[in-house]
């Protein structure tokens, strides 16, 4: 196949992701979502002036850039990798001191279901319902078993991954940029809203991070090109692998990454594309048949209790939650699944799907999906605020921290934040004449979240997986870097 078709269908990628910026861009200027995240009202002016500070914001990293990136580059390294990561581990444990919850929701049944195991090797019928979170059971399960099975060593245990998380955006930033755009990458990471109040939730939101950047990390060599040898690929593909068993949706990575493969690889190495699939099958035949054999599950069991992805799709189109979680649909998938065999309710879910979709109409369908964009996509609080003020342990702190003034405060940081990293992508585009495999596997990464997120029950919590892309790409575009290969 000519070299010139992959290069027409680069194109095409562009043009989409360019095209889901914009609108992203355009829709968080107009709209924010953070305060109906914790059922509060934003005040008068709040979006313009959140708005305004951002683009002075943006227009002082364009304009004293090149200082910046002088001063850094002067910096040594360890004292500013070490002293950044250090604040976070600061700043996290001081969030968790201040606003620990007790666990509930998946929380509470992944904590709760591990110490339940380990002390009379039960398993909650819970996993049953949502086998999709049995492969952090299993980790919790583990770390638990070697350590103890506190929530505070499961915290910790959330805390290092986060920091590791930062830690590889700082690596990878440097591969592929440079160094000063590595400290920056770091400072980012460190200060980043859903990273910092995420730290007492442990759940897959924050623990996938790190199946995403190291493999990312293993990827790429010194000079953030794509390394090509096949331990390399199959290494990648593995930890890919794993953060699927983990998060259904990171399965977008797998396929960002095959479609990655047959862009850069040569010739006919291009055949490894197919690769990371055949790692996902054994990856999860495995793991499956490991869970069955050790009586975790029973497969049986699972069969007739656990919910068909068509439950997902159908609450997708749920006009009332606007494609979030919704208990009537869950109560009555769970009703279905009582009186029908699982292929049954799939099909009664497809009728249904169907239906939602004609009632809706096509300026309804549009209508319905610009508004689930904007409650996934404008929330620059990621849903973190929502977890922590569930069941704190100390009420009185999260009153304080979320009252009518310092409550603005943190909105009004988590929206700047938000809409400069969200402007970044949009200056992104000098970044894609070079062709780098890198680029183009952030871009169909982000672009893969957006569609998928259009099909399946949302929350803005979801997108912290794919977060550390868009600080990567961001800061990147912000400080115009001449990639690794160009700097020594």
């Amino acid at each position: 196949m000519s070299e010139s078709i992959f290069v027409f269908f680069e194109k095409i990628i562009y043009v989409i992701f360019f095209s889901v910026i914009v609108l992203i861009v355009g829709i968080n200027v107009l709209e924010t979502r953070g305060h109906h995240s914790i059922s509060t009202i934003s005040p008068n002016y709040f979006e313009v002036l959140t708005l305004v500070i951002a683009l002075l914001l943006i227009g002082a990293l364009i304009g004293f850039r090149k200082s910046i990136t002088n001063l850094l580059e002067k910096l040594p390294i360890a004292v500013w990798v070490v002293g950044f990561l250090g604040f976070s581990l600061i700043l996290q444990l001081i969030v968790v001191k201040l606003f620990a919850v007790k666990p509930s929701w998946d929380f509470g049944a992944l904590v709760n279901g591990a110490k339940l195991y380990l002390e009379t090797g039960e398993v909650f019928n819970y996993f049953s319902t949502y086998p999709n979170n049995i492969f952090l059971f299993c980790i919790l399960v583990v770390i638990g078993k070697v350590f103890t099975p506190d929530l505070s060593v499961y915290i910790l245990f959330n805390i290092f991954t986060i920091i590791a998380s930062q830690y590889l955006i700082f690596c990878i930033a440097s591969k592929v940029a440079g160094r000063s755009v590595g400290f920056i990458s770091l400072s980012v990471s460190v200060l980043f809203f859903p990273y910092i109040f995420f730290s007492p939730v442990v759940y897959t939101d924050t623990i996938s991070l790190i199946f995403l950047l190291f493999p990312l990390y293993l990827m790429l060599d010194k000079n953030g090109e794509l390394k090509t040898s096949l331990p390399n690929i199959l290494l990648a593909s593995f930890i890919f692998s794993l953060g699927m068993l983990l998060k259904g949706s990171l399965i977008i990575f797998i396929i960002a990454f095959s479609i990655t493969l047959l862009l850069y690889m040569k010739g006919w190495k291009k055949a490894y594309i197919i690769l990371p699939f055949i790692m996902l099958f054994i990856v999860k035949t495995v793991f499956n048949t490991s869970i069955y054999q050790l009586h975790i599950l029973d497969k049986e069991q699972q069969i007739q209790t656990s919910f068909p992805v068509s439950h997902w799709l159908v609450m997708a189109q749920n006009s009332e939650s606007l494609g979030k979680y919704s208990a009537g649909d869950v109560e009555w998938t769970q009703e279905l699944l009582t009186t029908h065999p699982r292929e049954e309710v799939s099909d009664i879910h497809f009728e249904e799907l169907q239906h939602r979709f004609q009632e809706k109409g096509l300026l309804g369908n549009l209508s319905f999906n610009l508004e689930k964009i904007t409650h996934t996509w404008t929330d620059g609080t990621y849903y973190s605020l929502n977890k922590i003020k569930r069941n704190p342990l100390e009420p009185t702190n999260i009153t304080s921290l979320l009252d009518y003034k310092s409550g603005d405060i943190l909105q009004g940081f988590a929206r700047v934040q938000h809409l400069i990293l969200f402007i970044g992508l949009l200056l992104a585009f000098p970044l894609i004449k070079d062709r780098k495999a890198f680029v183009t596997f952030c871009m169909l990464s982000i672009i893969g979240y957006f569609f998928f997120f259009l099909l399946w029950e949302t929350r803005s919590r979801y997108l912290v997986s794919v977060t550390p892309l868009v600080i990567l790409l961001s800061c990147m575009s912000y400080f115009k870097i001449k990639f690794r290969r160009s700097i020594g």
